[in-house]
């Protein structure tokens, strides 16, 4: 039995017409700045993650919950815009408060040696040490959250092509 290839429109389908324009636009702008796409499907509908070509780094994954698409991000460069996420509203902020805490920041032998460790800073006067790949930096789509997606993937993206330079 021969696998399926998935193609991104049957991903933009179940994310849903609301979320077509900024998907295409964040899509379109992160092929350009050198990213490649990789899609697999998953029990909640599909995973569609963007792979910085010259860092060999993830820079972020579309994921479903509860039906609803969610974006991830992987603010490796976040110290030279961690302003910005300070401005954050409240609802975002605290997505990434409660995510999971990375093990290997605060003990370097309790998770895998090949694991990358998350990401240590301060928001709001608290010291947050987040995983990098346990919800601390997915947050759903919507028409509040969408700009500030944005803004980081731009800042991310601008700081990823000056360092691989």
């Amino acid at each position: 039995m021969s696998k399926q290839t998935i193609q991104f429109n049957d991903f933009l389908a179940i994310a849903g017409v609301q979320h077509e324009g900024f998907i295409n636009q964040l899509h379109d702008y992160l092929l350009k700045n050198g990213c490649i796409t990789k899609m697999r499907e998953a029990a909640n509908g599909y995973v569609v993650s963007y792979f910085h070509k010259p860092t060999a780094k993830t820079v972020a994954t579309y994921v479903f919950r509860k039906k609803m698409p969610m974006l991830r991000v992987y603010p490796d460069n976040m110290d030279s815009y961690l302003n910005s996420i300070s401005d954050w509203p409240e609802e975002m902020k605290d997505a990434i408060k409660m995510g999971g805490n990375c093990s290997r920041l605060i003990n370097p032998t309790s998770c895998n040696s090949r694991c990358l460790k998350g990401f240590d800073f301060i928001l709001d006067g608290e010291r947050q040490q987040k995983c990098r790949c346990h919800n601390s930096f997915t947050f759903f789509l919507n028409d509040e959250t969408k700009p500030y997606l944005t803004e980081v993937m731009e800042l991310e993206m601008k700081e990823r092509t000056m360092r691989a330079i």
